[in-house]
C-alpha cells in the first residue's frame, strides 16, 4: 500500500515537471529562441512561433522516454504539439510574474547535471563542447536555464499550494478500502456446429477489410556515426597518459585497510556528569590496557556496544571512508597493536585498537596504460563527436535529398535495411527508435530524417530506399481464420444469450444457486477490495467494483464477459466502506500528498486552459500532418 501512493504521487507530478523543466527540453528548444524561424509555423502561441521541428524534438524525446514501440504514433505526436505549447504558455506567463533566480542557483543548477560532468565532477571544457555542438554561447544557455528554473518556481506556485481536507481523506479511504461481497458462476463457451456459407465469409471480409492487412513496410539507407568510430583518430602521447594517470591514480588502486576493534562506554553526552564519569571509566580501562591486560576479554567483560562486545570489540576490516567519522581519523593513525587514548563521540567515550592493517596499493602506469589510452581516446572522441553530430545534423538538412553529401563529406559509408514495419524489424530497424525514425513524414516523402541519437554514443540519418504501403490481403488468404471468427462469434452469441436468461430468472427472485445448478455450474464466493489483490478474472472484478450496491436487502445482480468468451452471472450480496480507523499514519500521510498533488495536477491544468484563451494559441492546418 504505501509503495503504491508512493508510486502514484510522484508519478503524475515528476512527469509534469519533466515535461516542464527538463534540461533536454532546453537544449534543443533554445535555437529558435535566438534564431528567429523561417519556418511556416505549425503553431502560435501569443507572439511566439512554434515550427514543426519543435515538435520534431519534442516528439523524439517522448519517443526516447516511453522506451517501447507499443504507443498510438498519432497520439504521441500530438501529444508533443501540446507539449511545446504548454511549455510556450508557462514562460510567457512567469515572465510576467516577476519571480527571481540568482546566478549563484544557476551556477550550482548547471554544475549538478550530468551532462556537463565527468567522473562525478562538473566540467567546464564538455559544457562548453555540448553548447558549441547546439550552437549556444554560456550567455545564451544561462539565460535558458534561468527561465526554465522560473518555470519551475511558476508551476511550483500552482502545484505545490492544494490542500487536502479530512472529508477528502475519508472519501478517498471510503472507496480505496471497500470491501464487497460476491456470489458468480461460470458459463462456459458453446461449442458451435453450424455451416459457415461462402456468402457469409464474403460478407465479412468486405466489411472488414480493414483488419486484414499486409503492414506497411520501409526499407532505407543511412549513415551512422558513432564515439567508437571517432576515438581511433586520437594518439595520445606518453607524456599525456602519464598527467592523466597522475589525475586518474586513485581510480587504479584499492585504500589502505584497517580492522579495527574498541570498548565503547556510552553516556549521554548532554548531561555534564555522564560524560565525565564515562571519561574517567574509560581511562581506567586504558590503564588496565597498558598494564598487559587483554583488549578482546576486557571488551566482552566492558564495552557498551553489545553487538560487538561479543566479537572481542571487533569492528571488522574498512577503509576509512566506511569507518564511522567519530573514530576514522584516530583509527587510521594508530600503528597496528597500538590502543588510542579515550576518544570522545557524541555516543561517549571509546578505546580504539588497530588488530590488523592493509596498506593501500596503487597499480603501475604500465598496468594501466591500455585502459588510460582507451579512455583517453574515448574522452576526446565525446567532443569531436558532438561536433560532428551537429555537423550531420545541418547537411541532412542542406542535402535533403541525398545521403551522398553527407557520407563524402564525413567519410561515412551508406548502409541499407531490408524490409521492416512499424512493429517489427531486424539488425538497426529492431530499435524502435530507428523504425519510427524511418516512419516519420519527411522521410516517407523521400527526404533526409533528422539527426537521430540512439543512447549517447552513436547517431544516424535515414534516408528512404523503398515502401510498401499497407495492402488488403485476398480473401483466399484468410478464409479459414474468418471462418473460425464467425464460428466463434456464434458461440459466443449463444452463450451470451443463455447467461442474459439466467440473469433474467435471477432478477425475477430465482437464487443465485438455483441458477447455478439448473447448468451444473459451481457458485463460488468472494470478498473483494478495491485496493487489494484479488483472485477473481479482471473482467470479474471490474464488473463487480462498477456494479450499484444493493438497495433494501435485494442483492445487485449483473453479468460479466471474461476471456474467450466465458459469461460469469454474478450477485453483489454486501458492500462495506473503509474509513481512517485502521490506516497507518505514514500511510495517511502519503496519501495526503498523493491527493494533493493529484488535485494540484488538476489546478495547474485548469491554469493552463485559462492561459490559453488569455495569452491565446493559434494551430495552424499544417499541423494535421503530425497527425
Amino acid at each position: 500500500m504505501l509503495q503504491a501512493i508512493r508510486d502514484k504521487a510522484h508519478g503524475i507530478f515528476a512527469w509534469v515537471m519533466l515535461l516542464f523543466v527538463g534540461i533536454p527540453f532546453g537544449l534543443w528548444g533554445i535555437n529558435n529562441y535566438f534564431n528567429g524561424g523561417k519556418e511556416k509555423p505549425i503553431a502560435v502561441v501569443g507572439e511566439r512561433e512554434i515550427l514543426e521541428k519543435d515538435v520534431n524534438r519534442a516528439y523524439e524525446n517522448l519517443v526516447a522516454r516511453m522506451g517501447s514501440s507499443d504507443y498510438d504514433d498519432k497520439q504521441l505526436r500530438h501529444e508533443a504539439l501540446e507539449q511545446v505549447i504548454n511549455m510556450e504558455l508557462i514562460n510567457q506567463a512567469s515572465r510576467k510574474e516577476g519571480l527571481a533566480v540568482s546566478e549563484a542557483e544557476i551556477r550550482g543548477y548547471v554544475q549538478s547535471q550530468p551532462y556537463f560532468q565527468s567522473e562525478g565532477k562538473f566540467d567546464k571544457d564538455r559544457l562548453n563542447s555540448v553548447l558549441a555542438s547546439q550552437g549556444m554561447s554560456p550567455p545564451q544557455f544561462a539565460a535558458q536555464v534561468k527561465e526554465q528554473m522560473l518555470n519551475e518556481q511558476f508551476v511550483r506556485g500552482i502545484t505545490d499550494t492544494a490542500i487536502v481536507t479530512k472529508r477528502q481523506l475519508e472519501n478517498f479511504y471510503r472507496f480505496r478500502n471497500q470491501e464487497r461481497q460476491v456470489e458468480y458462476f461460470t458459463i462456459p463457451l458453446k461449442k458451435a456446429d453450424a455451416e459457415i456459407q461462402d456468402k457469409d465469409i464474403e460478407a465479412y471480409y468486405q466489411e472488414n477489410k480493414s483488419q486484414f492487412q499486409n503492414p506497411e513496410k520501409v526499407s532505407v539507407e543511412y549513415v551512422s556515426l558513432s564515439i567508437d568510430d571517432i576515438s581511433g583518430d586520437f594518439k595520445p602521447t606518453e607524456e599525456e597518459l602519464k598527467n592523466l594517470y597522475e589525475e586518474q591514480k586513485a581510480q587504479y588502486g584499492t585504500p589502505e585497510q584497517r580492522k579495527v576493534s574498541h570498548i565503547l562506554i556510552a553516556a549521554d553526552m548532554d548531561k555534564e556528569d555522564e560524560a565525565k564519569a564515562a571519561q574517567t571509566k574509560a581511562e581506567a580501562l586504558r590503564a588496565r590496557l597498558s598494564k598487559g591486560e587483554d583488549f578482546s576479554a576486557l571488551a566482552k567483560e566492558s564495552s557498551d556496544d553489545k553487538e560487538s562486545a561479543v566479537k572481542g570489540g571487533d569492528l571488522g576490516l574498512n577503509t576509512k571512508e566506511a569507518t564511522h567519522p567519530d573514530l576514522a581519523n584516530t583509527a587510521f593513525a594508530l600503528a597496528k597493536g597500538e590502543v588510542s587514548q579515550p576518544v570522545k563521540t557524541k555516543f561517549g567515550y571509546d578505546l580504539i585498537k588497530v588488530t590488523e592493517l592493509i596498506p593501500a596499493t596503487t597499480k603501475k602506469f604500465e598496468d594501466v596504460r591500455a585502459e588510460l589510452e582507451k579512455n583517453y581516446r574515448r574522452n576526446a572522441a565525446e567532443n569531436k563527436f558532438y561536433e560532428a553530430k551537429q555537423k550531420l545534423d545541418e547537411m541532412s538538412f542542406e542535402h535533403k535529398d541525398s545521403l551522398e553529401p553527407l557520407a563524402k563529406n564525413l567519410n561515412l559509408k551508406i548502409a541499407q535495411t531490408g524490409f521492416f514495419t512499424r512493429e517489427a524489424g531486424d539488425g538497426e530497424a529492431a530499435d524502435a527508435l530507428f523504425r519510427n525514425a524511418a516512419f516519420a513524414p519527411e522521410v516517407l516523402e523521400g527526404n533526409n530524417g533528422a539527426a537521430l541519437e540512439i543512447g549517447t554514443d552513436k547517431v544516424y540519418v535515414l534516408h528512404l530506399k523503398d515502401h510498401q504501403p499497407a495492402s488488403d490481403k485476398q480473401l483466399a488468404e484468410i478464409k479459414g481464420e474468418i471462418k473460425a471468427r464467425l464460428l466463434d462469434k456464434m458461440a459466443q452469441d449463444a452463450t451470451r444469450k443463455q447467461a442474459e436468461q439466467l440473469l433474467a430468472d435471477v432478477q425475477k427472485g430465482k437464487s443465485l444457486a438455483d441458477a447455478a445448478k439448473s447448468i451444473g455450474a459451481a457458485l463460488n464466493k468472494a470478498s473483494v477490495k478495491l485496493a487489494g489483490k484479488s483472485d477473481l478474472p479482471p473482467a470479474l472484478l471490474k464488473a463487480v467494483n462498477k456494479s450499484p450496491r444493493p438497495s433494501a436487502g435485494k442483492p445487485s445482480a449483473s453479468l460479466a464477459t471474461l476471456d474467450k468468451g466465458v459469461q460469469a452471472v454474478f450477485v453483489l450480496t454486501e458492500v462495506k466502506d473503509g474509513t481512517l480507523a485502521s490506516v497507518d499514519p505514514k500511510e495517511l500521510e502519503m496519501a495526503k500528498e498523493y491527493l494533493g498533488k493529484n488535485a494540484g495536477q488538476a489546478e495547474f491544468n485548469a491554469y493552463l486552459d485559462y492561459l490559453r484563451g488569455k495569452i491565446g494559441v493559434e494551430v495552424s492546418d499544417q499541423s494535421k500532418q503530425l497527425n
